[in-house]
């Protein structure tokens, strides 16, 4: 009897070497401080082998287990989910293993994970009545629907829609939720709605935490692995691969834009009063409607100093806006320039948002839609040092730094397509404000700055730099030319 219980201890020390359970777990500075989070939820940005999934799958226990060694948590049983890419590798390989190795006996069924997670269901079944089902990004969202759960696992990036259908069963019982994952795909809806605001823009978010751990970070892999691991990778990937960085999957159409150069301090707008002042707008409802102002300097240069940028209003509430802004500031575009789908008559009144915006008493001429034709003006005044915009226009310039050329939905379909040869739509309301306003100038008129390049609005008139006269006071701003390439001679 005791040679048999013996032989039973050494076995289960000989088993907790080999593996560990969530009594051996030693997290480390990030792991610990992703777990002492107390928000609804956290995202948990890794390279690979940094330990994302493994704190992932320690959180997990925990609450399967009700204990946490960092904080308060729901009383067991808890109903649990945990969604993952697919089955075979994301599942099978990643998932299931991972919470296996941490889970320990006393939490299982009869000890036994075989009698403890049914295969065909997919649920894991605790001991002590607490339950998880597991779902992948491949099944369609009705599968994601369902009662309540208390927690929410993601391993790896889901689709939005997949992410909001399981966050919907946390809502009756303040669940919480965890996502941990490698930026492998670039700037996705995770980067523009959870990382940038909270990271980069540093807005605090009551709810959500966000943590990013590098490969180096993790004590149990050397740097020899690390190498090894991220042989042959571009420099990017290995950002993404070794540092949980977010790149770029694909290329910036404007990556000569630099803040540091193109970007002035802010402008009144009540100094420009005897300046060309024309304004461009891209229409919007559920996204935004962006308006952009610019005055022409008398060699052609473009400086957007102003821009409004709402959504949810009605184009009378965006009229009045802009009139009353207008005439506080003392300006009178010479044209305002839009998107041509504003001529597009509603087939429910018959009316066009550019005649809307006609009877409120803004008027907008058309403007040219040839988007690469656009780009490339676009891109001809950043090179050239024809293009300027101020510090306040904090949208257009935020949505310059991230415009990007479109990509194929995977990797796998990209292999076998030529690049998209078109802007990828998202965030871009301001570019394309800022499109049309270029497309609209005479191709002539800026052919590219040469020296030094001064604006009268930047500078006191008084202490222009260097002794120079930074403008010409006899100067009329005033075009003669009746003819316009986009607006024809009317304008």
């Amino acid at each position: 009897m005791a040679s048999d219980f013996q032989q039973l201890f050494l076995q289960g020390l000989k088993q907790s070497a080999i593996r560990p359970n969530i009594f051996g777990y030693v997290p480390h500075e990030v792991q610990i401080e992703f777990h002492k989070s107390l928000k609804t939820g956290r995202l948990l940005l890794g390279g690979n082998r940094s330990g994302k999934t493994v704190g992932g799958a320690a959180e997990t226990v925990w609450r399967l287990r009700g204990e946490h060694p960092y904080q308060r948590v729901k009383p067991v049983p808890i109903y649990a989910r945990g969604t993952t890419v697919d089955i075979v590798q994301g599942l099978n390989k990643i998932m299931l293993p991972e919470i296996a190795r941490w889970t320990p006996p006393s939490l299982l069924t009869n000890g036994s994970w075989e009698d403890s997670y049914s295969k065909q269901e997919r649920v894991l079944s605790c001991s002590n009545g607490s339950r998880m089902d597991f779902l992948t990004n491949e099944m369609e969202t009705d599968k994601h629907a369902g009662t309540s759960r208390d927690f929410q696992w993601f391993d790896e990036e889901p689709p939005q829609h997949i992410y909001g259908e399981d966050l919907l069963r946390l809502v009756d019982v303040n669940g919480k939720w965890i996502l941990t994952m490698t930026p492998v795909e670039g700037m996705t809806w995770v980067y523009h709605t959870i990382y940038a605001p909270i990271m980069e823009e540093g807005e605090e978010d009551p709810d959500i935490d966000c943590f990013v751990v590098s490969t180096s970070q993790n004590p149990h892999v050397s740097e020899k692995v690390l190498d090894s691991l991220t042989k042959g990778m571009t420099e990017e990937e290995k950002l993404a691969r070794r540092h949980g960085k977010f790149i770029a999957q694909t290329g910036l159409i404007y990556p000569e834009f630099k803040e540091g150069i193109h970007t002035l301090p802010p402008i009144k707008p009540d100094d420009l009063k005897h300046m060309t002042v024309i304004a461009a707008m891209d229409h919007g409802f559920r996204n935004p409607t962006a308006w952009l102002w610019a005055t022409v300097d008398h060699e052609g240069r473009v400086i957007v100093f102003w821009e409004y940028y709402q959504s949810e209003r009605t184009i009378m509430e965006h009229s009045q806006h802009l009139l009353e802004w207008e005439k506080a500031n003392g300006l009178e575009p010479y044209y305002r320039i839009g998107d041509p789908a504003i001529a597009q008559r509603s087939a429910i009144n018959g009316a066009s948002v550019q005649t809307e915006y006609a009877e409120n008493n803004v008027f907008i001429g058309t403007g040219n839609n040839d988007v690469n034709y656009g780009l490339n003006r676009v891109r001809q005044y950043i090179q050239n040092s024809g293009l300027f915009i101020a510090s306040n226009c904090t949208h257009l310039i935020k949505e310059l730094r991230n415009y990007r050329w479109d990509s194929w939905a995977t990797k796998r379909i990209e292999a076998t397509k030529q690049a998209k040869d078109q802007p990828k739509k998202v965030n871009d309301h301001a570019c394309d404000a800022l499109r049309y306003l270029i497309a609209s100038r005479p191709e002539a008129e800026f052919a590219g700055a040469a020296g030094k390049v001064y604006f009268p609005m930047a500078v006191s008139p008084s202490t222009p730099p260097d002794g120079e006269d930074v403008y010409d006071k006899d100067f009329d701003p005033v075009d003669d030319n009746k003819f316009h390439p986009v607006l024809g001679s009317e304008w």
